[in-house]
C-alpha cells in the first residue's frame, strides 16, 4: 500500500498559523471573527462613580419637638447604637474631617443634628444624624425622651425618604437594630437599609459570610463600609441618591411641632 504524502502548512508571511500577530484571542464560545474583550469576570458590574460633595454644613440641633427645622429638602437619617462609628461614617460620606463629632465615649450624640448637603452637579438633601441608642449610662427618663422624640421624627416627617441603620460587623445584628427595621417598616414609603461599619477590622475571609448573616437577620439591603478604606462610600452613595431620585411628597399624621409635647 503505497503511504500517503505529507503535506506543509500553509502559513502567512510573518506568524505561525492562527490569526494573524497582534490580533487579541476570541473569548470561549464566542462568535467567530470576535474580539477579547476588556480583562474582567464575567457579569461584573462597573463600580458607581464617584460622588462628590460640594456643601456639607451643619445647620440645626433639635434637642426636642420644637427645635426641629421646618421641612424642605429631601432628608436622609442615620441611626444605629453608641460607638457603632455614626459619626465616622458620616465624615467620610461628606468628605468632611470633624463635621460629624466623633468621640470615645459612647452616647455624646444628644439630640438630632441636621446637615445640609449638596451633591456635584446632583440635587441638594439633608443628612439628619439621629443620636445613639442602647448606651446604659443614660438614665431611664433621658432614654425615654431620646425615644419619644425620635418615634415623632421617624413617624411623621414627610421629607425623611430613607433611613441608614448603622451595624457593627462584630456584634452584627441585635435586638435594638431588630426593633428599629420593624419600626420603620411601618411606613412604605422609607427606604432602609443597613450600612456595616468597621469591616476592616474583620479579616477580609471572615467579612463576606459575616455581612451574608447580617442581611439575613435584617432582612434588608446591607452595605459593608469602612471610614479608613472609605469601603462601601459609592454604592451608599448610589442608594441614597435612588432613593432621593424616588422621593414624592406623602401625606402622614400631624408634624412633629402640631400638638406633640415638647421635650
Amino acid at each position: 500500500m503505497a503511504t500517503p504524502a505529507k503535506t506543509k502548512s500553509v502559513t502567512t508571511k510573518g506568524h505561525k498559523g492562527g490569526a494573524p500577530k497582534g490580533t487579541p484571542p476570541r473569548a470561549p464560545n464566542a462568535p467567530k471573527g470576535a474580539k477579547a474583550g476588556p480583562p474582567g469576570k464575567p457579569g461584573q458590574k462597573k463600580p458607581p462613580s464617584e460622588v462628590r460633595v460640594g456643601r456639607a454644613e451643619f445647620t440645626a440641633g433639635a434637642a426636642g419637638a420644637s427645635q426641629i427645622p421646618e421641612e424642605g429638602a429631601v432628608e436622609i437619617a442615620f441611626a444605629g447604637r453608641s460607638n457603632v462609628g455614626k459619626s465616622s461614617l458620616l465624615n467620610m460620606m461628606l468628605a468632611r474631617k470633624g463635621l460629624a463629632r466623633t468621640s470615645r465615649t459612647p452616647g455624646c450624640t444628644r439630640q438630632i443634628n441636621f446637615f445640609d448637603v449638596g451633591i456635584a452637579g446632583g440635587p441638594d438633601l439633608a443628612f439628619v444624624d439621629l443620636p445613639g441608642y442602647g448606651y446604659a449610662k443614660v438614665s431611664k427618663s433621658e432614654s425615654a425622651s431620646w425615644k419619644r422624640l425620635l418615634e415623632s421624627y421617624l413617624r411623621e416627617r414627610s421629607t425623611l425618604r430613607a433611613v441608614v441603620v448603622l451595624v457593627d460587623i462584630r456584634r452584627g445584628v441585635e435586638q435594638e437594630e431588630r426593633d428599629l427595621v420593624e419600626f420603620l417598616g411601618l411606613r412604605p414609603d422609607l427606604r432602609v437599609v443597613v450600612a456595616v461599619t468597621k469591616i476592616d477590622k474583620l479579616p477580609l475571609n471572615q467579612q463576606k459570610p459575616a455581612l451574608a448573616q447580617i442581611g439575613r437577620d435584617a432582612r434588608v439591603r446591607v452595605y459593608g463600609t469602612s471610614a479608613e478604606t472609605k469601603q462601601g462610600r459609592e454604592e451608599l452613595w448610589a442608594e441614597i441618591l435612588r432613593a432621593v431620585k424616588d422621593a414624592e411628597p406623602v401625606a402622614l399624621g400631624p408634624s412633629a411641632a402640631d400638638g406633640e409635647d415638647e421635650e
